[in-house]
């Protein structure tokens, strides 16, 4: 019952949070003013009938209270409008760009949770040992370097160096790898996947490393190891466990903010995902684009730090609810 009673509070705040972000994103859309003036304003031969057809048409022509309202009925029901600059369907438009963009974050980020694991768990079990300062110097050193300069130095070596990966788009313009889409667009999965599993293994590491050393040295563990348990069992079996949960914060928001951090990644490597197709947008003021994509991050970061507040009573029934 307590449990149900928390996830019920959880899914009330996180409710109230993303109708907050909505008001505040639609606030400032409209803050900037008719997008469709700002757009058609420079344009030769656009008279003022014109632009208020246009703006009718695009339901920019009542209150700011009407519009709100209607836009958000339309986003409940998963209805993000028209885009001004290409006449698609926002939510077509999302889910097309958002394959792209998932195919190559989620194979990054479970990449990287796998090495991390194993390359944490051996510096841990090796504190001060030649292992362990190797592993945190690699680790401090990809988190430390920015990521369009590791796509680019990626690029630069397998690329242009070595001429064995693309080092751009997510298919072929010409003639596909062994005549497969499938295998084609693997290929070119390789570069962008590999910078996302560079970056999050070196912070993952990090997060799992420091965490782990302290949970190897709590009375439990010792307990454990003096029950005669082999030391593997105790590690993965006892102490791993506990070391996750602050690693699973990260991961939440990492899931969260997949799509939110994907225009680095996809503009380097000119991956078309919902990344460039949001800086597009910012640029050419299409407004439809710029509410929607915003409002799915949104709903994503706030489900992935629902689903990780729950997940945190799952792995350790010591953490009450509160």
């Amino acid at each position: 019952m307590g449990t149900f009673r928390y996830i019920a509070r959880r899914l009330i705040f996180s409710a109230c949070l993303i109708l907050g972000v909505s008001i505040i994103l639609f606030a400032l859309i409209n803050a900037i003013g008719n997008p469709v003036e700002i757009l058609l304003a420079e344009r030769p031969g656009i008279t003022d009938e014109i632009i208020q057809q246009v703006t009718a048409y695009y339901g920019l022509d009542g209150s700011v209270t009407d519009r709100y309202f209607t836009w958000l009925w339309a986003i409940l029901r998963l209805d993000f409008g028209t885009s001004i600059i290409y006449n698609q369907p926002v939510s077509e438009m999302l889910l097309a760009y958002g394959v792209e963009t998932l195919k190559i974050q989620i194979p990054g980020i479970l990449i990287a949770l796998g090495m991390a694991v194993l390359v944490s768990t051996l510096a841990a079990t090796r504190q001060y040992s030649r292992v362990d300062f190797g592993v945190i110097s690699g680790a401090m050193l990809g988190h430390s370097l920015p990521g369009f300069f590791m796509g680019i130095l990626l690029i630069l070596v397998f690329s242009y160096w070595l001429g064995i990966l693309p080092s751009y788009g997510a298919y072929s313009t010409r003639s596909m790898l062994m005549d497969s889409t499938v295998i084609d667009g693997l290929w070119h999965m390789v570069l962008p996947v590999g910078m996302l599993v560079i970056f999050n293994t070196a912070t993952l590491t990090l997060l799992m490393r420091s965490s782990l050393v302290e949970v190897l040295r709590q009375d439990f563990i010792t307990a454990a190891r003096a029950s005669g348990l082999p030391e593997r069992r105790v590690v993965f079996g006892h102490a791993l466990r506990n070391a996750f949960i602050p690693v699973l914060t990260y991961l939440g928001i990492l899931f969260g903010l997949m799509l939110a951090t994907a225009p680095v990644t996809e503009t380097v490597f000119t991956w078309p995902g919902l990344g460039g197709l949001y800086i597009m947008a910012i640029q050419q003021l299409d407004y439809p684009v710029i509410m929607g994509e915003t409002m799915v991050v949104t709903v994503m970061l706030v489900t992935a730090t629902l689903l990780t507040d729950i997940a945190y009573v799952l792995i350790d029934p010591r953490i009450r609810l509160g």
